[in-house]
């Protein structure tokens, strides 16, 4: 063997001897000696892998409907377009809710409007269906309503119907006793803000998933 070559090997041999020496200690033995060697290749290479979850997008809104006359409204609910991939779209909808008594542990009927001067014959009751939030809708509602009153509107968003997707003809819902109002079922998915009253000879609408671009 050259002595060029020979002086090289030995300066090779050298360097990982020291490098091995380094990495090992009683404590830690091979194992360390392979976790240092791991950590080494993997900061090379690439990066840990990570799962950040995905930023859901947000639903803009475009005006539908006014929320009377009633009868119109609730045929146009009934039979609302869907999206481009077939799913139901989300609305907005002011709504009316009375909770069971002062103290404020139940919600009592829900109807869509801006204040009880909204309630008549054919207004829309709603059943609503709060299983797809993280807080429950009492919970927010005795946030946001103001704590001395027993009647509140806010701005609901969700799906027309029951969370999972159903016949519209079975989305009725009768009382007890088969002779109370028919209530039609609401996916509540999130409780936005108290519904301003509005003004003079202004028309309240509800508020219809804008197509995607």
């Amino acid at each position: 063997m050259k002595a060029g070559n020979l002086m090289t090997l030995m300066v090779v041999l050298t360097l990982g001897y020291q490098n091995l020496a380094m990495a090992y200690s009683p404590a830690g033995g091979i194992a360390q000696i392979s976790s240092v060697l791991l950590t080494s290749q993997l900061n090379k290479t690439q990066k840990p892998i990570t799962n950040p979850k995905k930023p859901t997008n947000p639903v803009n809104f475009t005006p539908g409907l006014t929320i009377q006359p009633s009868s119109v409204l609730l045929d146009w609910l009934n039979n609302q377009v869907k999206t481009s991939s077939g799913s139901r779209k989300q609305l907005r909808l002011p709504v009316v809710i009375h909770f069971q008594d002062s103290y404020r542990l139940a919600i009592g009927d829900a109807f869509v409007g801006t204040s009880d001067t909204d309630l008549n014959k054919d207004a829309i009751f709603l059943s609503l269906d709060d299983s797809a939030m993280g807080i429950s809708l009492l919970s927010r509602l005795r946030n946001i309503c103001p704590q001395t009153a027993n009647t509140c509107a806010v701005w609901l968003e969700g799906y027309w119907g029951s969370l999972l997707e159903l016949e519209l003809s079975d989305f009725s819902l009768l009382g007890e006793n088969q002779a109370e109002i028919t209530k039609w079922p609401f996916a509540v998915l999130k409780v936005q803000e108290l519904v301003k009253q509005p003004e003079q000879g202004e028309e309240m609408r509800v508020f219809v998933e804008s197509p995607s671009r």
